[in-house]
């Protein structure tokens, strides 16, 4: 850990502990409040408040969720009526919009340090759906309980981790406890495989955090809405089976998508679609005929294809949150969270990318982009018979190795990482084919070349003493980056010694106020700093938290006291 965390963590102990005062006099306690009035008249704000009114922020809003019978009636036609067709279409483009913590009292954490000063600390995690929330949550709120939590998921057969492994684990929790921004990715609402949960709002509560929330996906496989009944050789097991899709009518919802917790309140929030690159209704669909069409060997093996499939209703999207920052120039912070395609090609990522950079054109106030890149320069999403299971039925662990066993012969989507050659971890850079592969390099150029219209850049510095660790390079600051690349940021139970399997799929771009964003120099006032990558943390359970870990990055509220050379 930096030593510039250390003096923050001690004042989280004292805002966490407060110390009792010994009662002032009356008349100096007369002349604070007289003081506080006046503060208040000439419309000035105490740090880490915001100078609005609580009336200029909504307190709740939703779209209403669709019914059981109309997710079902989407799965069975391609064209749904036209009144169906517009409450998705409105359930697809409203976020879900809660400021009720702000209207609660919460206040920024407003983490500050020597390095520093008083600074804003952002975390992205792709959270695969939320199905270990649980251990995420306690994680995020009761650190001093995941040691617990660890135990209680140990496997027997597991070696327990070693003292300097759960050093590190607590190191990480304690870079988690000061975060005030959250962008997650896979976050589910209302579907089976997740018990229902509001992820995100149960999140937020237990933060205490403001949120928005975006419907990128309705979950409407046939297997999912227990339309379809599962056929398998062996009977016992497919009673069994079968019961972990048979769905709750009444509790399901079947939403997939984006979140942004914040403890600063949200001015506004919007959501974008992306260019389709894969058609996620009528591609799956597809699917789906030709494995009635084909001739398999047994019913197993046509469970595993059918279960590798997502029937969905909607398509990758943005969600653009407003946050009110006081210490901002503009008196704001937009957080742009994506979640690119995976099942495509670089250069459709690459057309995604384009088309959020011309909605955040004109933006005056410092941006934060953050979200899943899927940058692993494939068409289609690594993944293995074990993600695969774990993400569609309810009791994963008791299925994962008989799974393996039945797949045999299945497409080898089930069976290894699509890409058997090494991922550097490092998709940046010059694309040179036969020498250097690197297919999502045009997508970083575009990043880096881009210019806002008021003439700043997403910061690519880089300097070593603002990286984690004074390993510097190219976006170091903002994303931490290992002995060769980048530390990868998503990869499977079984890499063979990174040969295959490891991603740096998650990435945050950050806009501050830097002349030039490839040279030292210049204001670091809301640039990247100190960025994390908190693989340890994510992995400490035998049953990961994610197949995605979270990072981090630090951002001054001001001018930080930090000084390097110039050039």
């Amino acid at each position: 850990m930096n030593q510039h965390d250390t003096p923050a963590k001690l004042r989280l102990l004292n805002v966490a502990q407060p110390v009792s005062k010994p009662s002032q006099p009356n008349f100096a306690r007369t002349l604070r409040w007289v003081s506080i009035v006046a503060l208040l008249f000439a419309g000035q704000s105490t740090p880490g408040q915001t100078k609005a009114a609580k009336a200029d922020y909504v307190k709740v809003s939703a779209p209403k969720p669709l019914t059981f019978d109309d997710l079902v009636e989407l799965e069975k036609v391609d064209n749904p009526n036209p009144q169906l067709a517009a409450r998705l279409d409105k359930l697809l483009h409203t976020p879900f919009l809660s400021n009720e913590a702000f209207y609660d009292g919460a206040k920024p954490h407003r983490p500050s340090s020597e390095a520093l000063g008083p600074y804003l600390r952002a975390t992205m995690w792709n959270i695969e759906r939320g199905i270990q929330l649980d251990g995420i949550r306690i994680s995020l709120t009761q650190p001093e309980k995941f040691g617990k939590y660890i135990e209680e998921k140990k496997d027997a057969k597991s070696k327990p981790l070693t003292a300097e492994e759960l050093k590190e684990v607590k190191n990480q929790l304690e870079i988690l406890n000061p975060t005030d921004l959250f962008i997650l990715n896979e976050v589910d609402y209302g579907v089976s495989r997740t018990d229902y949960h509001n992820v995100a709002r149960e999140l937020a509560q237990a933060l205490k955090m403001n949120y928005a929330y975006a419907v990128e996906f309705l979950e409407i496989d046939p297997l999912s809405l227990g339309i379809e009944k599962v056929v398998m050789d062996d009977k016992a097991a497919q009673a069994d089976i079968q019961k972990s899709f048979e769905p709750d009518k009444s509790r399901y919802l079947g939403m997939h998508g984006t979140a942004v917790l914040s403890r600063y309140p949200i001015r506004k929030a919007t959501i974008k679609s992306l260019p389709v690159c894969y058609d996620w209704f009528l591609g799956e669909k597809k699917e789906i005929s030709k494995l009635e069409a084909g001739k398999r060997k047994g019913a197993n093996l046509a469970f595993m294809e059918r279960i590798a499939r997502e029937v969905r209703r909607g398509g990758r999207t943005t969600l653009i949150v407003e946050l009110a920052v006081p210490e901002s120039p503009t008196g704001a912070v937009t957080v742009v969270a994506p979640h690119l395609e995976t099942k495509c090609k670089p250069e459709c990522r690459r057309k995604q990318m384009a088309e959020i950079l011309g909605w955040i054109r004109a933006e005056k106030n410092p941006v934060i982009l953050a979200g899943d890149f899927n940058t692993s320069a494939s068409d289609t999403s690594p993944t293995s018979v074990s993600k695969v299971v774990t993400e569609r039925l309810k009791d994963p662990d008791k299925w994962a190795v008989t799974a393996i066993k039945w797949s045999t012969g299945a497409p080898t989507i089930l069976l290894m990482p699509v890409n058997m050659m090494r991922n550097k971890n490092d998709p940046t850079g010059f694309d040179v084919p036969l020498v250097s592969r690197k297919k999502e390099a045009k997508l970083f150029g575009d990043l880096e070349d881009f210019r806002f219209e008021d003439g700043y850049a997403f910061d690519f510095r880089g300097e070593d003493a603002r990286s984690a660790d004074n390993k510097g390079g190219t976006l170091s600051d903002s994303n931490q980056r290992a002995t060769k690349g980048f530390r990868y940021t998503f990869a499977l139970a079984r890499t063979y010694g990174g040969l295959v399997g490891e991603y740096k799929l998650d990435w945050f771009f950050v806009k501050g106020y830097a002349p030039d964003n490839s040279k030292p120099g210049g204001s670091y006032k809301f640039a990247p700093h100190f960025a994390r990558t908190l693989q340890e943390v994510n992995n400490a359970p035998d049953v990961a938290l994610s197949d995605h870990f979270p990072i981090t990055v630090d951002i001054p509220l001001t001018e930080p006291p930090l000084k390097t050379a110039q050039p």
